[in-house]
């Protein structure tokens, strides 16, 4: 049986009328060649779809479908299609019999007869009202969550701005002193501060802080734990009582999975004096040129914050230096980088490089140690805040208002 024999068999037996009725698409036949292109076919589908019966729509053209809001871009390339004998498919805004509105997918196929003269065009109909309304919700629910990514990310450029106030931008005017300080903040906001304080004439207070997590949340915590210590640092309280007030004030006053740890030390330039103490914070390091040995100096004391005066206590302890003496502060943003790095101890590997560089200035030293992490992480960046305070012991004369260069990333 040859292809033209088989198809007038299923045309006879109206198999092929079954198989179109049987579609849930609604499935459309025009004749292009009479005037006006009428519709000489339509399925059950069609009819289902539209409300129409066949035989109100029969003989018509399709665009009595279309109403007062369906654009007519569509309609434009559907029509161009069609006088250039190509397929076509669009997404139309047609209306039901009962004139309820529905989003249309229509789809156009060209039929030629044995000669290739095009004769008719089959038409795929597919209701996606369902798709376009989520692909609306969709959009505008992307659309809210633009607006508001980009307010918080105006807020925390905001908030980072406001944090490099909390930071001191000169040093204290002293001949005795080579401060030095980096700090890096992560691309959101960190909660790692520090501050450098002229206690009196002859004393300065160091102090390196980090604020348990990120962003606006680690940025209020971070303002309330500075200007805490601020209001308490004082001539007339040593490191460990300093510690111990801060932790009095901001007891009960952060949330419960909140705390900061501190690492608080005086110098006095007079008696050249060291008195400091930790809380939950790294180690901090004296480096000793003289006999060249570099040694960690910590104390016993928990984090700041969770617990009340009547449970913890900041014990300090005090060292003697002299000329030419480093002590170095630090967050875990360094540490954390060793840690990963196998077979290696951190207080090894960092200590072994500070006296390795000790020809270095502090604050080239403090850039070297920063370019070392990076290179050990083998990433561009930090995956926290980097920050580094410290200073060395010394009599050279210096200008009166030394400015204090932070890095920051606005």
């Amino acid at each position: 049986m040859t292809e033209k024999q088989t198809e007038n068999l299923l045309v006879k037996a109206g198999l092929l009328e079954q198989a179109a009725n049987s579609s849930t698409e609604g499935i459309t036949i025009s004749d292009i060649n009479r005037p006006d292109q009428p519709l000489i076919f339509v399925n059950q589908g069609f009819e289902r779809l539209t409300g129409y019966d066949r035989s109100e729509v029969i003989g018509r053209n399709c665009r009595f479908l279309q109403g007062p809001k369906t654009a007519r871009s569509p309609v434009t390339r559907l029509r161009e299609a069609i006088a250039n004998g190509e397929e076509c498919t669009v997404e139309l805004l047609n209306y039901r019999k009962n004139g309820q509105p529905f989003w249309n997918r229509l789809s156009v196929t060209p039929i030629s007869d044995h000669n290739g003269k095009i004769t008719h065009y089959v038409g795929i109909q597919s209701d996606i009202t369902l798709l376009k309304r989520t692909k609306e919700r969709l959009e505008q629910a992307n659309l809210t969550l633009r607006h508001f990514q980009d307010r918080i990310l105006t807020e925390l450029d905001q908030a980072k701005i406001a944090q490099q106030f909390l930071l001191p931008d000169s040093w204290p005017e002293t001949n005795e002193i080579e401060f030095a300080a980096k700090m890096v903040p992560t691309d959101e906001i960190g909660g790692d501060f520090f501050d450098v304080i002229a206690l009196d004439d002859h004393r300065y207070g160091f102090l390196v802080a980090d604020v348990t997590g990120h962003g606006i949340p680690a940025a209020l915590l971070t303002f309330m734990a500075s200007v805490t210590f601020k209001n308490v640092a004082s001539s007339d309280l040593g490191a460990g009582e300093t510690i111990t007030e801060v932790n009095r004030r901001l007891f009960g006053k952060m949330p419960n999975d909140a705390f900061v740890t501190m690492f608080y030390a005086i110098y006095n330039v007079v008696s050249k004096e060291f008195n400091f103490t930790q809380a939950g914070h790294p180690d901090c390091y004296f480096f000793r040129p003289s006999v060249d040995k570099i040694m960690t100096l910590s104390t016993e004391g928990t984090i700041v914050g969770p617990f009340s005066n009547e449970d913890v206590s900041f014990g300090d302890a005090s060292i003697h230096l002299e000329e030419g003496d480093r002590i170095i502060l630090y967050t875990d943003a360094i540490t954390d980088v060793l840690w990963q790095v196998p077979d290696s101890s951190q207080i090894t590997e960092l200590g072994a490089f500070i006296r390795n560089h000790s020809d270095l200035s502090m604050q080239t030293l403090f850039e070297a140690i920063y370019s070392w992490g990076i290179e050990v992480a083998r990433s561009s960046k930090y995956s926290d805040d980097f920050t580094m305070l410290g200073f060395e012991v010394t009599n050279k004369k210096k200008k009166s208002s030394t400015d204090l260069t932070k890095e920051k990333k606005m």
